[in-house]
Parts: C-alpha cells; sequence; structure tokens
C-alpha cells in the first residue's frame, strides 16, 4: 500500500515547497523512512546527483530534510524553459532534448502516466511515506487533461491532500474556495493551510469559520511569515537578493540558470548586486564580479555585446576579482566552437577573450556530482569540496593553470584574479568562498541544516500535525 499526503497549491509560490520539506522533516524525525516527490517539475535550478541523474533543486532539499539519498525518482519530470516556446526535457534524470511545448504536451501524453505511477511505485517500496508535492495550481481549469503533477497524482491511490496558500497574495479565502470549487477530485484535499501571515492571525477567525462551512474542509494551521532563507525553487525566487551588496556584483543576463549557486550569499547573509542593461555602472564600484550559468550562451554574449557590459569587464579585468561558472566560464574564454549546432546557426562564438580557453558544444549533457580538490599552489593546504557539474560545453583548450582538480585531472582556470570553473556549488566551499570575497563567512551546510530545522518547526509547530498523521498513520 502506498502511503502518501500530496501537497497541493492556490498558485505557484504559495509554499508547496516548503511545506512538503517540512513534512519531509517531521515524519523523518518520527523515525519513518520519508521520500519527497514531485511528478513535473518546470525550473531552471536544478542539482545533479552521485549517478549523474539532474533534478530540481527543490526535491533535492526535501531528500535533505528527510534524511533521505536525492533520487531521479523524486522527480522524474523536469522542465527547463530555453525561451522561443522551447524547453529542454529531463526525464528520470536525463535529458531527452528540446522540444516545443506541443511537443511536450504529446510526449507526456503518450508516457507520462507510465513513468509517473512507476517512480511512485519504486518509492513505495522504499520508503514508509512519501510527500507528493503539485505544480502551480490545484485548479488549472484548462490544462486538466495534462495536470500530471495534479489530479492525476490524486487519483492514482487516492491520495489524501492538503491545500495551501499565501495571504501576503491578497484574496486567500477566495483563492482557497476557489481552488476548492474548480479543481478535480477536490474530496481528496482534507485540510487547508494558510501561509506567510503578518500580525495576529486571530484576526483571521472569522473568515475561516465562513471558509470551513463554504468548502466543508477545516483550516489545519495558519503559518506566520518568516525572514529565513532556504535555497528557492526557481528563478522567481531570486529577483532580489535581500541584503544588497554593493561589493560584490552578479551578471543577470536573460538566459541565467543555477541561480542556487549563489544560495550560500543569501544564507550566509552576505548578499550581492545584480547587474543587467540597466545598471551597468554598478561594475565600477564593486570588487568582484561574477559570471553565472548561461542556457543560451551564445545569446547572452551578445546580451551584454549590445549593452556594453562585455567592453566593460574586458576594461574591468586588471583590476577586479572576475568569476566565472559553467556558461560563465566559457564566456570568459576565447571562443565557443558549437561542433553540433546544439546552441544557435553560430558555427563559432566569440568570447571575451579574458582567459586563454576555448570549448566545444556537444549534443551530449555532461552531468554528475563532484568531489574536487583546490589547486594549493593558488589555495594553500589541502582544501576539499563538493559540487556538480551541468552543462553541454567541454573545455578542449586550456593554456591557464587548473582552478581545482577532479580524479586528479585538472579542472578550471586561474589567471591572476580571473577565475573560471564548471563546477557548480562551488561558493559552498567556505575557504574558497572567503578567499575569492576576501571575507569571513560562516559554514553553508551548516546554515543551511539550521535552516531547514527552524522552519520546518515553524510550520509544523502552528499545524494541527495529529490530524495530518491521521491521515497517513
Amino acid at each position: 500500500m502506498v502511503k502518501m499526503i500530496q501537497v497541493l497549491g492556490t498558485s505557484s509560490d504559495s509554499g508547496k515547497s516548503t511545506l512538503a520539506m517540512s513534512l519531509c522533516y517531521y515524519f523523518s524525525g518520527k523515525g519513518y523512512r520519508v521520500a519527497p516527490f514531485k511528478a513535473v517539475n518546470m525550473s531552471l535550478n536544478s542539482i545533479s546527483l552521485k549517478d549523474s541523474s539532474e533534478i530540481s533543486r527543490a526535491q533535492w532539499l526535501q531528500a535533505i530534510a528527510a534524511g533521505a539519498e536525492p533520487s531521479k525518482y523524486m522527480n522524474p519530470f523536469l522542465i527547463k524553459p530555453e525561451g522561443m516556446g522551447k524547453s529542454q526535457i529531463i526525464v528520470e534524470g536525463k535529458s531527452i532534448g528540446s522540444m516545443k511545448i506541443e511537443e511536450y504536451y504529446s510526449y507526456l501524453k503518450n508516457n507520462a502516466q507510465a513513468i509517473i505511477k512507476g517512480a511512485i511505485d519504486r518509492l513505495s517500496g522504499e520508503y514508509d511515506i512519501i510527500i507528493s508535492e503539485g505544480a502551480g495550481s490545484a485548479a488549472e481549469i484548462n490544462m486538466q487533461d495534462r495536470d500530471f503533477a495534479n489530479s492525476y497524482v490524486s487519483s492514482m491511490y487516492e491520495t489524501p491532500a492538503i491545500l495551501i496558500s499565501d495571504i501576503e497574495r491578497g484574496g486567500v479565502f477566495a483563492s482557497l474556495y476557489g481552488t476548492v470549487k474548480l479543481m478535480p477530485d477536490s474530496n481528496l484535499v482534507k485540510y487547508l493551510v494558510i501561509n506567510r501571515m503578518r500580525g495576529n492571525s486571530e484576526m483571521l477567525s472569522p473568515g475561516i469559520l465562513k471558509l470551513e462551512e463554504l468548502t466543508g474542509k477545516k483550516v489545519i494551521g495558519v503559518i506566520p511569515y518568516s525572514g529565513i532563507s532556504l535555497p528557492g525553487e526557481d528563478s522567481l525566487n531570486y529577483n532580489k537578493p535581500a541584503i544588497q551588496n554593493h561589493r560584490i556584483c552578479i551578471i543577470k543576463y536573460p538566459h541565467m540558470e543555477v541561480y542556487s549557486d549563489f544560495d550560500p550569499f543569501y544564507l550566509l547573509n552576505i548578499g550581492f548586486t545584480f547587474v543587467d542593461k540597466d545598471n551597468i555602472d554598478a561594475l565600477d564600484r564593486c570588487d568582484v564580479i561574477i559570471l553565472p550559468g548561461s542556457k543560451l550562451v551564445g545569446e547572452d554574449l551578445h546580451y551584454m555585446e549590445k549593452y556594453g557590459i562585455a567592453s566593460k569587464l574586458i576594461a574591468l579585468q586588471a583590476t577586479k576579482t572576475i568569476i566565472g561558472i559553467c556558461g560563465g566560464y566559457q564566456m570568459l574564454g576565447k571562443r565557443v566552437i558549437d561542433t553540433d549546432n546544439v546552441e544557435s546557426a553560430e558555427k563559432e562564438i566569440k568570447c571575451l577573450e579574458i582567459l586563454d580557453i576555448e570549448t566545444e558544444f556537444k549534443n551530449k549533457k555532461i552531468t554528475g556530482a563532484v568531489s574536487y580538490t583546490l589547486n594549493d599552489k593558488i589555495f594553500p593546504g589541502e582544501i576539499h569540496g563538493e559540487g556538480y557539474e551541468i552543462h553541454y560545453g567541454s573545455i578542449v583548450r586550456n593554456m591557464e593553470p587548473p582552478l581545482a582538480y577532479i580524479d586528479g585531472k585538472p579542472e578550471g582556470s586561474v589567471r591572476g584574479n580571473i577565475y573560471g570553473t564548471n563546477i557548480h556549488g562551488i561558493f559552498e566551499n567556505r575557504a574558497l568562498l572567503n578567499r575569492l570575497l576576501n571575507i569571513e563567512s560562516g559554514d553553508y551546510r551548516k546554515t543551511l541544516i539550521k535552516n531547514i530545522d527552524a522552519t520546518s518547526k515553524l510550520f509544523t509547530g502552528n499545524m494541527n500535525m495529529e490530524l495530518l498523521e491521521d491521515l497517513i498513520l
């Protein structure tokens, strides 16, 4: 028998991911083997696992909270938007290429049910409880024939669900009422939760009583607003840093991806400033410039050239610390050769020529968790770290000293105050972070675990968990 609770929302960013994480943490603390699950996730924030599978960062975080090994079965479908109506489709951890929306929906129609059911059955054989997160709104009535993340999962095993809504968006009672009335199988929704309440929750009492009367669903929790930082699910969670640090600038080009590289800047209260075409002068005042990952290196280079960011970087290379990660690293080189025409019609893309490297694109995607050792000629002492790679391009010519070594092989490049690497998560390395940013930071991993603990206890401490346990135990 599959023991599963589904966490549904009235909208995107209603709190589904955080509530699911909190339930993973709670039931794991009770001694149960718990697995997170999200059938379909659309996000540019992904992570590569030990077996080279790629899943959403949100399900990775929930697995950490559950004390479980992250797995491709926890997120069988990951959709990474590329622009121009196309998305990269990742199925059970492996990319099957880019598709237009019509192609993707056709693929889902023919394959999603079997793959999703297979993943749930696999997890149920290994874990006691599955915490399944829905996607977007549970009442997308224009998409019910292809709503595999919500209604299909709910109906498969008659899974009891809780529905959460964000009061900060306004109209929380209407959102909860309307979602219940419009969604299919609303009888499976057992309880309601109101998220991000500021002030005295007793002010909601008359509305809660009326809502319960109208829907027949009990509100089992009002969650206070929290300023605790956690990794975001997608790029929308990274629109603006809570702390504006003008010493550190991150170039925000249109196709920026893997925003989670900068989670340490959020969780450790370091902060930064995003720079785009509208505030280029911020680069003159900063000490550190970071070029993040890019979904489309050629287009993002054209963007920087068009608005003067590229020429600014070239002019500042002698006086600023410049760090390129993945696509940003490739941009710092001399050129990108698009052998298999992965990215565009251009066969060769001229880059910034700040590092003496060349990149070759091929259709094969490189993914995988890595353990590395920093180059001790640049970072004295034996400094180790862990991260992951997600990229298509490979460095085929590198005339610079390496930043690190992976299994004894050189990785990345260093030239004076210019650094490049394909390793995501590199800023989680405290020694490297402090050296490059000239700061004294806290420990990212310890802070992450502390914030998971605090957030989970905030959620479950403000919910009637006895009622929720009765649904599953």
